[in-house]
C-alpha cells in the first residue's frame, strides 16, 4: 500500500509518483469522486516508501528554513504589479498575462527549451493534460486558468531526461513537489531552471465542471472547446460546442457557486496557496469592491507579481527591459496584498487550528513550518479560529 497518502485524503494529484516510479508501480488515474488519485499496482519497499514520503508534496511541504519569511506570503524580495505588454497575451491569460508572458520570453530568447504546464486536453476538452511548450505561441495556445485537476508532474522524469532547460508553471504543490524532487536528483536540479506559480484556492473536481457543462443541457462529448477564465479580467467561463454554439457564465457564477463547492480534502488543509517555494508568484491584483471584497468587473487585467528570489528578480528585470511585461510603479506590502487576496490570508490563519483537529483525531497531517502558521493564528479572532477547529472535527 502507499505510505498513508491515501487513508489520510493528502494526495494533492500532482502526479510525481507515476513518473518517480513508473507506471508498473504507480498510475495516476481519476477516482469516483472525480479527482487524480495514485493507484498502486505493487507494493513499495521500505527504501520507496521513504523517497515517496520524502518527494510527495502532499507530506512534505516545509521549508527548510523560515528566516525572513513573512507570516501570511512566505519568502519574497518584492510585490509588484504589472502586465503582459502583448495585448493579445494580457487579454488571453487569467489574469493580466504575466505568467505567460514571462514563459514566453524564456522560450523566445532561448533561456530554456521547453516550459512545462496545463492545458486543455485535445481528446478530451474539459479535461487537463500537461503540455510541453517549445515556442512562445504554444504557451499562448494553453494561457488561463484550469480550475480541475491536473497531474502537472506525471511525466516530469522523462522531460528532464530529453531537455537541457526546462521551466514548469504549476500549482504550488506542483512547484512544492518539485523542489522536493530536485533535491533528491541531480540532473533535476540541474536541468530544471525556473520555477513559476499562481496563487491557488483549491482543486475541484472533475464532477463540478461536469455539472456545469449539464447546466448548459449539453454532454461532454459535445464540447469543442471549455476556458474557465481569460479573454478578459476575469473573464467567463466558456465552452463552445460541436455545432459552433456558445455557452458562459461568469467567473463569480462558476467559481463562486459550483467550482468551489468541491474541493478536494487536502486543499482545504494547504498551507501554501501562494506558491511560496517558486522563483516567482503571479496572482489577481483585484481592485477591492464597496464592501472590502474583491471587485471582479470585467476590466483589462493586471498580475500581482511576487518575486521570491533572485533568479526571480532577473527574469521579471529582464523580461521588462525586453518588453515582454510592464511593470506599474507601486511595491506592495503585506497587507496591501491581504486587502486583494482575503481568502488566502484567513486560510492562513485558520490553517492551525484545523490541523490541531485533525492531529487530535489520529490523523496524519502533512510536514509544515508549524512556528510560521503559530504566528500567522495569533492575528487570527479567536471565535473564528474556534470555529474552524470544530468545524473540522465535524468533517472528520
Amino acid at each position: 500500500m502507499s505510505p498513508s497518502i491515501l487513508k489520510n485524503n493528502l494526495c494533492a494529484g500532482c502526479g510525481l509518483c507515476e513518473s518517480v516510479f513508473g507506471k508498473d508501480k504507480i498510475r495516476i488515474s481519476y477516482n469516483d469522486e472525480g479527482f487524480l488519485r495514485p493507484k498502486f499496482e505493487q507494493n513499495l519497499n521500505q527504501k520507496e516508501q521513504r523517497l515517496f514520503e520524502e518527494v510527495c508534496p502532499g507530506i512534505s511541504a516545509s521549508h527548510d528554513k523560515t528566516i525572513g519569511h513573512d507570516r501570511l506570503w512566505g519568502p519574497y524580495t518584492s510585490i509588484l504589479s504589472g502586465f503582459a505588454t502583448d495585448e493579445n497575451i494580457r487579454y488571453s491569460g487569467s489574469s493580466g498575462g504575466g505568467l505567460t508572458a514571462m514563459a514566453s520570453y524564456l522560450l523566445d530568447q532561448k533561456k530554456v527549451d521547453c516550459v512545462v504546464h496545463i492545458g486543455a486536453s485535445e481528446k478530451h476538452p474539459y479535461r487537463n493534460e500537461y503540455k510541453i511548450s517549445h515556442t512562445s505561441a504554444d504557451v499562448l495556445n494553453n494561457a488561463g486558468s484550469r480550475y480541475a485537476p491536473s497531474a502537472t508532474l506525471k511525466n516530469i522524469v522523462e522531460i528532464v531526461e530529453n531537455y537541457s532547460a526546462i521551466a514548469i508553471i504549476g500549482k504550488p504543490c506542483d512547484i512544492k513537489g518539485i523542489r522536493n524532487y530536485m533535491k533528491k536528483d541531480k540532473a533535476a536540479n540541474t536541468k530544471i531552471k525556473y520555477l513559476l506559480s499562481f496563487m491557488c484556492a483549491g482543486v475541484p473536481s472533475q464532477i463540478a465542471t461536469k455539472k456545469i457543462i449539464e447546466q448548459f443541457d449539453i454532454e461532454e462529448k459535445d464540447v469543442a472547446s471549455l476556458r474557465y477564465r481569460g479573454e478578459g479580467w476575469p473573464g467567463h467561463f466558456k465552452i463552445e460546442d460541436k455545432q459552433q454554439r456558445t455557452h458562459k457564465m461568469t467567473y463569480n457564477e462558476s467559481w463562486g457557486t459550483v467550482l468551489n463547492k468541491h474541493l478536494q480534502f487536502r486543499c482545504k488543509i494547504c498551507a501554501d496557496g501562494t506558491g511560496e517555494f517558486a522563483d516567482i508568484t503571479c496572482a489577481d491584483a483585484w481592485e477591492s469592491s464597496e464592501n472590502g471584497y474583491p471587485s471582479f468587473e470585467e476590466k483589462k487585467g493586471i498580475s500581482l507579481i511576487i518575486i521570491r528570489n533572485e533568479k526571480g528578480e532577473k527574469l521579471v528585470e529582464q523580461a521588462k527591459n525586453a518588453n515582454y511585461i510592464t511593470m506599474l510603479d507601486k511595491n506592495f506590502s503585506s497587507t496591501e496584498i491581504a486587502q486583494m487576496q482575503p481568502y488566502q490570508k484567513q486560510r492562513k490563519q485558520n490553517l492551525l487550528a484545523r490541523l490541531v483537529a485533525l492531529k487530535i483525531s489520529g490523523r496524519k497531517i502533512p510536514a509544515y513550518n508549524y512556528n510560521m502558521l503559530l504566528k500567522a493564528s495569533l492575528r487570527e479572532n479567536p471565535l473564528r479560529l474556534a470555529k474552524n477547529f470544530l468545524g473540522m472535527l465535524k468533517r472528520i
